[in-house]
């Protein structure tokens, strides 16, 4: 008898151990929500609920909570264990995507929770103003000029309010032919007076291609610069200036060429004139030309000119060729007359002769190294 109540007891606390050992609880978040009184702070609130197979399930308090906040890159921006959150919203990115995670721990169980809200949204107010080209001798230099300022929009608000980042934001200028927008070149833009050349920046050479071979088909060139700082992971456009090349007119390009026959001209008149140089001469363009893609002219023209001493009349006819600042010029004869060749055979003894610059003026020498200056002036003289 004693056996036999022996093992029906046995029986009912292992029933017991059967039903109770697997009544584990089960540990979660009931509830989380994200309130915000402005875009620079937020409240956090969290209900954790322990819930036993058997029974039902109530409300615990953690022994231990956690909150974190997160930004879109996954950087913490916050963590502690109070609900109530500050973040620094204007450091953040144009309605940039945040996370805050809740978790709590409860009798060595852990319970986690995420919710999603956004940064305010941002925008950027520029002044900007681009020079290009900065000068005639190519597309490569030029200046810009710009002023950036931040705003975001007011919480639970249609307005705006302005805004000062703690960093610097990333602003960049990205510069292409209007018809070939894919090749582009990048400008980092690290002052608001900045001057650069193009040529330093990756792109350069199809961009100029696209520019000279635009203004060999339609004598012009529409080049973009669009501004843009980076508020968030993608670039924001703020401003665009379309500055649109244009070849010279006509009358310009007659002009030009005049200048340039009338020196080259004079370079000629030196060496074939005679010892007392020249009463008078007269220079007439019979035909010119204007090369884009070396920016260059070909004129042939002709000189007339009177001696000062015997008052006799020569003539010669040729062409020239030279860049529009008047460097890199070569003048070769074709037709002169009797004296007119026989002193070019005599003094020149070539078809064609280099020019020199046919604008000095506009010719910047090099500065003279000191230390070579002092081993001029120390160089030793030979005794006569």
């Amino acid at each position: 008898m004693k056996t036999l109540i022996l093992k029906a007891s046995l029986l009912i606390v292992a029933l017991v151990c059967f039903t109770g050992c697997d009544n584990a609880s089960h540990f979660y978040v009931g509830s989380l929500e994200v309130n915000r009184s402005g875009w620079d702070s937020l409240f956090v609130r969290s209900e954790f609920v322990s819930d036993p197979k058997l029974g039902v399930g109530t409300s615990v308090f953690p022994d231990v909570i956690s909150f974190t906040v997160f930004d879109a890159a996954y950087d913490t921006l916050y963590t502690g264990d109070s609900g109530a959150i500050s973040i620094s919203d204007k450091d953040l990115g144009n309605s940039e995507r945040l996370l805050v995670e809740v978790c709590g721990y409860f009798q060595q169980r852990t319970a986690c929770d995420q919710r999603a809200f956004t940064a305010s949204p941002k925008r950027a107010l520029a002044q900007y103003e681009v020079l290009y080209p900065e000068d005639s001798t190519g597309f490569e230099r030029g200046r810009i000029e710009t002023s950036v300022s931040f705003e975001r929009q007011i919480s639970s608000s249609t307005e705006w309010e302005s805004i000062r980042p703690s960093s610097r934001k990333e602003l960049f200028v990205e510069v292409y032919e209007e018809a070939n927008p894919a090749s582009s070149v990048r400008i980092p833009v690290g002052r608001s007076n900045l001057r650069f050349i193009m040529s330093r920046y990756a792109g350069y050479r199809d961009l100029r291609f696209n520019i000279q071979s635009s203004m060999m088909d339609a004598d012009t060139a529409a080049v973009h610069f669009d501004l843009y700082v980076r508020l968030g992971d993608d670039p924001m456009l703020v401003e665009s200036e379309t500055v649109v090349l244009r070849q010279k007119t006509e009358r310009e390009r007659q002009a030009e060429v005049r200048l340039i026959v009338e020196r080259a001209g004079s370079q000629v008149l030196e060496r074939v004139s005679g010892f007392f140089g020249v009463r008078r001469a007269y220079v007439f363009v019979n035909d010119w030309t204007y090369e884009s893609l070396d920016r260059a002219y070909k004129a042939d023209f002709e000189i007339h000119w009177q001696d000062s001493f015997r008052g006799e009349w020569s003539d010669m006819t040729g062409e020239v060729h030279v860049r529009v600042d008047g460097t890199l010029g070569t003048y070769t004869m074709r037709r002169a007359s009797e004296r007119a060749e026989d002193r070019w055979l005599a003094r020149v003894g070539q078809a064609t002769f280099e020019l020199q610059p046919l604008f000095p003026e506009l010719v910047i020498e090099a500065p003279v190294e000191e230390e070579t200056k002092e081993v001029e002036q120390n160089r030793p003289r030979r005794r006569r």
